[in-house]
């Protein structure tokens, strides 16, 4: 007697499939939430509305493999607007001999070139590395601490410091990494660069626009509001170019960083 193997299926199967049928010749698309809840059949949770983060490309979430399985990668997310873009994930082809003698590890630089550019911490556990380079990590990756150091000198440490990214925490047991994206720490990254501002040094270039928008609500919830205000008046920054909701949302962020900061005024 056979035994009938049942596959689970995922509610996200459907858009897996959507992406799978389009057009070689296309290198990107612009859908909406709606468009994709229609190919979908079905609702996405109320986070993918209003986290950025949801749209993370990652193989950690199933959401997320099912467009990354296809090649493709989430390029933009306009959440005022309802609308995702994906674009083509374009794979490394110059591989040479000696890359391959030394590990697989492009694959793992080229991975990271990949991701979104709004996203700047990523966790992922050994299985899902191996998953990217296509081979099983060394024993000694799974003991030794050091391995993961951020050095140009190995393979896998230059695989992701090329790609502008640094280890940030290794959690041996646990068998996770974390990766953060060069200078995007806001805790380190915040008050080095308010230090510039008021010192006037050119240490530290300024940051982009929407950088500066998060790192003022960051300062607005973890209590910086001497850094939020000076990030608001002394940065140069513009938000005329962003939609309404995210005008509103950076200036009350300001408005509560200065009215905090003047009620210790002596």
């Amino acid at each position: 007697m056979g035994v009938e193997v049942i596959k689970i299926m995922s509610k996200y199967d459907p858009f897996k499939e959507f992406l799978a049928g389009i057009d070689i010749e296309e290198s990107d698309i612009k859908i909406s939430f709606d468009d994709i809840e229609s190919i979908m059949g079905t609702s996405l949770p109320k986070t993918a509305r209003l986290d950025r983060t949801w749209w993370a490309n990652t193989m950690r979430s199933n959401h997320a493999k099912s467009w990354l399985a296809q090649g493709w990668k989430v390029d933009k997310v306009e959440l005022a607007q309802g609308v995702v873009l994906f674009t083509r994930i374009i794979a490394e082809t110059t591989t040479s001999p000696r890359s391959d003698k030394r590990g697989n590890y492009h694959y793992f630089r080229s991975f990271l070139r990949n991701l979104t550019s709004d996203q700047g911490q990523l966790a992922l556990s050994f299985e899902e590395i191996e998953t990217i380079i296509q081979k099983k990590l060394p024993r000694i990756a799974m003991s030794d601490r050091p391995w993961w150091a951020n050095t140009k000198t190995s393979p896998q440490g230059a695989s992701w410091t090329s790609a502008g990214w640094l280890v940030e925490n290794v959690f041996l047991k646990s068998r996770i990494i974390v990766f953060r994206k060069r200078g995007t720490n806001p805790l380190i990254s915040i008050p080095r660069y308010v230090r510039n501002l008021l010192e006037n040094t050119d240490h530290m270039g300024r940051p982009d626009n929407h950088t500066l928008v998060q790192w003022i609500g960051f300062c607005r919830r973890i209590g910086w509001y001497f850094e939020g205000t000076a990030l608001f008046e002394r940065s140069g920054l513009s938000i005329e170019a962003f939609d309404d909701v995210t005008k509103v949302e950076v200036e009350e962020h300001y408005e509560v960083c200065k009215r905090e900061l003047k009620r210790y005024h002596i």
